[in-house]
């Protein structure tokens, strides 16, 4: 809790607002949301400032199709064995640097996300408790003992407007020591990637109490200097850090403090009351209470993983079989085929409420470790049928054994990432790369998360997903909306 002090009304050095926009440039983003830094707390405007999207990605070549496989190979397999989807991933995720090999943030608490899009409308919120209740919904929780980074970039088409386009997050707390100098470089790197004009920082420390007349606050040197490294950094790169803010936790009525000039406190508006979490939650994007809520969603059902288990084999044995059948008879792609109608069957079933068994949950877990198969699941995620398959990567990921988990996980990863949550997005991939270290695609995926390439940069696999499904006389019903 923090230390009660009288509040000092809020003199906005940093205007910002947000309110829901229908340009959005991704097929899968619900709305824009936008924050606007008119000056930082040293009174310096923000860099750029003009209405051109002049940031934004290069198009991306087609990845072209893959070749349908029949077998039953492992879904990572190596570099060989990459389908075209694979490929694609890679040459996209390459127009961005990828993290470095050791990166000491990857997978340390640090989340990349590819941000919505955020337009501002100043008039709409003057101070930074909107922008703090704000956070949870554009991370889709509510982070603690972190410090949370907005990277903002101009907006495309409305001058003298910025929009959001990373958000990330660092856990204070996270196994082995990340040195300041670590941090601040990672957040820099993202900020020159997305040509950022500004920056806006937040920590969330429950040890953290605010700043009196007479003691500056539990650990507020400690939240000072990491502000002022990152200040330093930043204005290498010419990126001010437009506002910069402590709380001991995000809830209505908590104080909030000032970590740059001149010193400000203020008190927290209702995070529920948010537009942007209105958005989010009316969009169907929960936000849920804390990291490790979201962590349990891919979290292993010991019990269901041991029923799987025991009909997982026979599993095999009858898919081997089929296979073999095919190629004697000359049709190998046949068995590709039934192995994705099968698997399109069961989103089927999912979405009219059906409760899959285990023998059919090993039966869908060998049918996905064909490529081909794996790859049209792409197609299916920014489609009519995506909240289905998802569900059924989520259940896939609960009850299978390694490394057949990973395939999985990664198609969860990547359906959250398409639709713009970033950290399911990041859970999933790191729970397909613990179950499988040298998955290709979640490897790819999650260079690109990391990276903070954004979801619409992926759209080609789902086209090439559905391009997969026509070589297998599998009609999907056209571009999904």
């Amino acid at each position: 809790m923090t230390t009660p002090t009288e509040p000092i009304p809020p003199q906005p050095d940093t205007a910002l607002g947000f309110t829901r926009h229908g340009g959005c440039h991704a097929p899968s983003d619900p709305g824009c949301y936008g924050a606007r830094a008119l000056s930082n707390d040293r009174g310096h405007p923000p860099r750029g400032g003009s209405a051109s999207d002049s940031g934004g990605p290069p198009e991306l070549p087609a990845s072209g199709r893959p070749e349908p496989s029949p077998g039953l190979a492992w879904g990572s397999g190596g570099a060989a064995a990459r389908s075209a989807t694979d490929r694609g991933v890679a040459d996209r995720s390459a127009a961005a640097p990828p993290p470095p090999v050791g990166n000491p943030l990857a997978g340390a608490g640090f989340d990349a996300l590819a941000g919505d899009s955020v337009v501002v409308r100043p008039q709409h919120l003057h101070e930074p408790g909107g922008f703090i209740v704000a956070v949870p919904a554009m991370l889709g929780f509510t982070p603690v003992r972190s410090l949370v980074v907005a990277v903002l970039r101009a907006a495309p088409g409305v001058a003298g407007m910025t929009a959001v386009d990373v958000v990330a997050r660092l856990d204070f707390d996270s196994p082995g020591r990340i040195e300041t100098g670590q941090v601040v470089e990672r957040v820099a790197g993202i900020c020159v990637r997305h040509n950022a004009v500004a920056v806006l920082a937040l920590i969330v420390d429950d040890r953290a109490t605010a700043p009196t007349a007479h003691h500056r606050g539990v650990r507020g040197r400690r939240h000072r200097e990491l502000v002022e490294a990152l200040e330093r950094r930043l204005a290498a790169e010419t990126v001010p850090l437009a506002g910069a803010w402590a709380v001991a936790g995000i809830a209505p009525e908590l104080m909030w403090w000032s970590l740059l000039e001149p010193r400000r406190t203020g008190t927290q508006p209702d995070p529920a009351a948010s537009l942007i979490t209105l958005g989010h939650v009316l969009d169907g994007r929960p936000v849920r209470g804390s990291r490790e809520e979201l962590t349990a969603v891919v979290e292993v059902d010991a019990v269901e993983l041991a029923a799987v288990a025991q009909v997982f084999d026979a599993a095999v044995a009858a898919a081997q079989q089929r296979l073999a059948a095919a190629v004697r008879r000359g049709e190998s792609g046949s068995y590709s085929r039934a192995a994705l109608r099968k698997v399109l069957w069961q989103i089927a079933n999912v979405e009219s409420g059906a409760e899959l068994e285990a023998s059919e949950l090993a039966e869908l877990a060998v049918a996905l470790r064909d490529p081909a198969v794996r790859d049209v699941m792409f197609a299916l995620a920014p489609g009519d049928h995506a909240i289905a398959a998802e569900a059924l990567w989520v259940r896939l990921t609960r009850c299978l054994p390694d490394p057949d988990r990973a395939e999985t996980a990664a198609l969860l990863g990547y359906s959250a990432y398409a639709r713009g949550d970033g950290s399911l997005a990041g859970v999933a991939l790191r729970a397909a790369l613990a179950s499988d270290p040298e998955h290709t695609m979640a490897q790819l995926l999650d260079t690109a998360l990391q990276s903070g390439m954004r979801p619409e940069q992926l759209c080609q696999l789902a086209a090439t997903g559905r391009d997969t499904a026509a070589d297998l006389g599998v009609d999907l019903g056209g571009e999904q909306s």
